[in-house]
């Protein structure tokens, strides 16, 4: 990965965010490890950019009790990168996610724990690393918007595929990502990723 990659997945962040209502107003709890940061740092660079106040706390369930902590003490607005860990744990000693989560606008949650959190009851929007690219739900959409600019898509017998366009300093070509997903194209020539 290249400063120049960086920057322009740092832009593609940054729209999203806004297009999903992320303003400075908001404070943001992320749980998204340091190992993943290649596919995070765009996010987070991005909620400075828009002024937003952010909290990191752990992916492990071990770390529950300063997640929710962090939930009751602090005016959170957006949940970001919730992991099924972490939302097991919290069902564990606070079985009522809607009202564990009641003041939060926007959640953006593992495809597992999107699933769980549905299931509760509790609106939340995916959030999925797929491969080397990462996609992310907006609130009028619930399929993952991908960066088509950058990474090229496809669904080969049901598991996605991911290649590097040409502009990226790497030249990885059909990553299989193990994800169970299609491929559909916008009408504003985006592309979605739905997950299977």
């Amino acid at each position: 990965m290249g400063w120049d990659d960086s920057e322009r997945d740092f832009q593609w962040a940054l729209r999203l965010l806004r297009r999903a209502g992320v303003t400075s107003d908001d404070y943001i709890l992320c749980t998204t490890p340091n190992h993943e940061l290649p596919w995070t740092s765009p996010f987070i660079r991005a909620f400075r950019e828009i002024g937003a106040t952010y909290v990191p706390a752990e992916q492990h369930s071990w770390d529950s009790r300063r997640f929710l902590a962090i939930l009751d003490r602090l005016p959170i607005t957006v949940v970001f990168g919730l992991w099924p860990e972490t939302l097991a744990a919290i069902t564990d000693s606070r079985p009522d996610l809607q009202r564990v989560f009641s003041d939060t606008r926007l959640i953006w949650a593992r495809p597992e724990a999107n699933r769980q959190l549905s299931a509760a009851g509790v609106q939340s929007l995916p959030f999925a690393l797929l491969g080397p690219a990462v996609g992310l739900g907006l609130p009028d959409n619930d399929d993952l918007q991908v960066n088509g600019n950058e990474w090229e898509f496809c669904s080969r017998d049901g598991e996605l595929i991911v290649s590097a366009t040409t502009q990226r300093r790497t030249g990885l070509v059909d990553v299989p990502t193990g994800v169970r997903a299609t491929v559909t194209a916008t009408k504003e020539g985006g592309t979605l990723v739905q997950l299977s």
